[in-house]
């Protein structure tokens, strides 16, 4: 008889599905019943209008206490905080993580839908917030703008580990990378906004030191909410190796910077290795690699999948 009153108090199709999800699993249910009817109608809205945007395929569940994930970079471990003050956390299997803050201006308690979506109603002015742990290893963080009062850049402080920077990466998101011989060990991906009716707006990233602002060009033909996502992941050595303007000019002369690259007078693609990194101190710029490094011991020369050029910005700040 009391699951038959709690359908009566329900309003629409969306809080009872969601209402027989929490029942069904035994989890969702304590945190709606704690708060209210009030706090039901609110945190339902804010998983639908994020689960529109983003689907629940690529969702890992239960990732409030830590998802361990097996992806190609090894062992990863994703926590989203339980409430909105809290840091999204992703580390990987020797200890090391990235961090990253949610622009709340209060700390909105989060609710955990079945599908594994955290919500943080009005966690800021106009502003819902929501957290999902993704199944390749990865977090993101979601903001809502709820209405035309919004405010369109939201701000996320990172926490890297020593050492580590971000380089823009060419489409519109950042290489994290690491220190020791310029290591790409996580990403984030470039930025998007949907609005309610599923049409893109254009946002883009820029960086104040470590936080991350991203803007969401809205207009007057933008239906709200909107919803907009930073994605990042973090892992072991993958994808692109960045060097610096010193290390860059030590393999135009010949010399080795890392001990699972080729010689430089290997030839990639057409091109020496050295002869690439003779450019890039020409043009003051540095050199980078496409690797594939668990390919490294069986021959170097295979690791390669690539080699170019980059420069370095104020925002980006490894080719220096």
């Amino acid at each position: 008889m009391q699951i038959k009153e709690h359908y009566v108090k329900l309003k629409n199709s969306v809080h009872a599905a969601l209402l027989t999800a929490a029942l069904i699993s035994g989890t969702a249910a304590p945190a709606f019943a704690a708060s209210g009817a009030s706090a039901v109608s609110a945190a339902d809205q804010v998983v639908a209008t994020v689960q529109s945007a983003t689907g629940t395929a690529d969702v890992a569940r239960d990732s409030t206490r830590g998802t361990v994930m097996a992806t190609d970079r090894g062992l990863v471990t994703v926590t989203t905080p339980v409430s909105a003050e809290g840091r999204v956390t992703v580390a990987a299997s020797d200890g090391s993580a990235v961090t990253m803050t949610l622009p709340a201006a209060v700390n909105a308690a989060g609710t955990t839908s079945a599908a594994g979506t955290t919500v943080y109603p009005n966690a800021a002015a106009h502003i819902d917030l929501a957290t999902q742990a993704t199944v390749d290893g990865g977090a993101r963080a979601l903001v809502t703008l709820k209405n035309a009062n919004a405010p369109t850049t939201q701000r996320f402080n990172l926490g890297l580990p020593d050492g580590a920077t971000l380089i823009a990466d060419g489409t519109g998101g950042y290489d994290i990378v690491t220190s020791a011989g310029g290591a790409v060990r996580g990403h984030i991906d470039a930025p998007w906004a949907k609005d309610a009716n599923g049409k893109a707006v254009p946002t883009s990233y820029s960086l104040d030191g470590n936080t991350l602002a991203q803007t969401i060009e809205t207009g007057p033909n933008t239906a709200y909410p909107v919803v907009a996502d930073p994605h990042y992941t973090w892992g072991i050595i993958s994808g692109t190796v960045y060097f610096n303007k010193s290390e860059t000019k030590v393999l135009a002369l010949g010399g080795t910077v890392v001990s699972w690259l080729p010689h430089p007078a290997a030839v990639v693609g057409g091109r020496s290795l050295a002869g690439v990194a003779g450019y890039a101190v020409a043009t003051d710029q540095c050199i980078k690699f496409k690797v594939n490094p668990a390919l490294a011991p069986l021959s170097p020369a295979a690791a390669l999948a690539g080699s170019g050029t980059y420069k370095g910005s104020a925002g980006d700040g490894y080719c220096r």
